[in-house]
C-alpha cells in the first residue's frame, strides 16, 4: 500500500483540483499511532455510523476506519491523482481485519460535499484553511444528528471551537475531538 508522500496539491494536479485548491494545505499521511488514538476516543459506539475521511489522499486512515465496525466508511478527496492512488491501494489490499465492508472513495470539494444520512464521524488531518472548515461544518451540522469530529494536527481549531454546534471532548496534544452539541 502506498501512502508515504508530502504532496502540495497545488503541484499535483490544480487544473484538476478547482478553486479550493487556494484553502488547501497539502497531503501527509497521519501517523498510524495517532489515527488509531483519535479512532479510540470516539466518545460513541461507532455500529450505525458513517466515518468520512475529508481529505481522504492515498487513504490510510480510511483503510484503518475500516477496521473497526462503522456502518460506512467513505474517503472524500479534491485531487484526482490522490483519489487515484487510494483507489489502487483499496484494490490491492485485503485485509482480515476489516469489519466494515461498505468502503466508498469519492471526488468531492468538501466545501460542497453531502454527507450521509445518520450518524457522523468525520475526521479531518488539517487538509484545508478555515472557509472551507467552516462549510465543512455548517454542512455536517445542517440537520439533527450526532456528529462527532475528529481533527489532527488542529491548525483552525478556533473555527471548531467559535461554532456553536460543536463542544470539545477530548485533547489529545496532537489532536482533539469534538462532538455536535445535542
Amino acid at each position: 500500500m502506498t501512502t508515504e508522500a508530502l504532496v502540495f496539491l497545488g503541484d499535483l494536479d490544480p487544473g484538476r483540483v478547482g478553486q479550493s485548491v487556494e484553502f488547501a494545505t497539502h497531503y501527509e499521511p497521519t501517523p498510524v499511532g495517532d489515527a488509531e488514538a483519535l479512532l479510540d476516543a470516539i466518545p460513541r459506539r461507532v455500529e450505525g455510523a458513517t466515518f468520512v475521511d475529508i481529505g481522504a489522499g492515498m487513504g490510510r486512515v480510511v483503510f484503518l476506519a475500516a477496521r473497526r465496525p462503522f456502518k460506512a466508511v467513505v474517503g472524500i478527496e479534491i485531487s484526482p491523482a490522490l483519489l487515484q492512488v487510494a483507489r489502487d491501494n483499496l484494490a490491492r489490499i485485503d485485509d482480515p481485519e476489516r469489519l466494515c465492508r461498505d468502503v466508498r472513495l469519492v471526488r468531492a470539494d468538501a466545501a460542497t460535499y453531502r454527507y450521509p444520512r445518520g450518524a457522523l464521524v468525520l475526521y479531518l488531518y488539517n487538509p484545508f484553511r478555515a472557509p472551507v472548515l467552516e462549510s465543512v461544518l455548517a454542512r455536517a451540522s445542517a440537520t439533527r444528528r450526532d456528529v462527532v469530529l475528529l481533527y489532527h494536527t488542529p491548525v483552525e481549531r478556533e473555527v471548531i471551537e467559535r461554532h456553536a454546534g460543536f463542544e470539545i471532548v477530548d485533547d489529545l496534544g496532537f489532536g482533539a475531538v469534538y462532538r455536535r452539541v445535542p
